[in-house]
């Protein structure tokens, strides 16, 4: 008859344990280190945004507010040094995965013939203001931003 050795099934056992705890762990981790690069990405692109329409919207205004761009992009890069420390802890594959669908998503939109570009007009006519729900300057109606606090308009 077969002599069962129950301590040796026992460790058999908690090592199958530990290694799917492993797998488990670690499949947790790279979903995690995945999402926090999504997170960051989109955090990225709404910031480059967002200094674009500063920029756009002070050189529209005839101002110039260098220390808050110079704010605009300290958090740029801050975003892009997160970026690249989420993507040292990844392996070789999930990075080049993750850049991958990075230069993907940059890809510029390019209108063919049959599309026709079609600029939104304003809401207001040009020449209005509005004041700033933050510092109360008066800023120019299509402004995306205080020019004096940098405050989202």
């Amino acid at each position: 008859m077969f002599e069962l050795d129950i301590e040796m099934l026992k460790e058999q056992g908690l090592q199958i344990m530990d290694t799917a705890k492993k797998t488990a762990i670690d499949i947790a981790d790279k979903g995690k280190n995945q999402l926090e690069l999504l997170n960051q990405q989109a955090r990225l692109s709404k910031s480059q945004r967002q200094l674009g329409a500063l920029v756009y919207s002070l050189h529209k205004a005839g101002e110039e507010n260098q220390p808050l761009v110079d704010k605009y992009i300290e958090a740029i890069a801050e975003i892009e040094k997160n970026i690249e420390e989420i993507k040292a802890h990844m392996t070789p594959a999930e990075r080049a995965e993750a850049e991958a669908a990075e230069a993907e998503a940059e890809e510029p939109i390019v209108a063919t013939e049959e599309e026709e570009i079609v600029e939104e007009e304003p809401d207001r006519p040009r020449g209005e203001t509005k004041t700033c729900p933050v510092c109360n300057s008066e800023v120019d109606a299509e402004a995306l931003f205080c020019n004096h606090c940098g405050a989202q308009l």
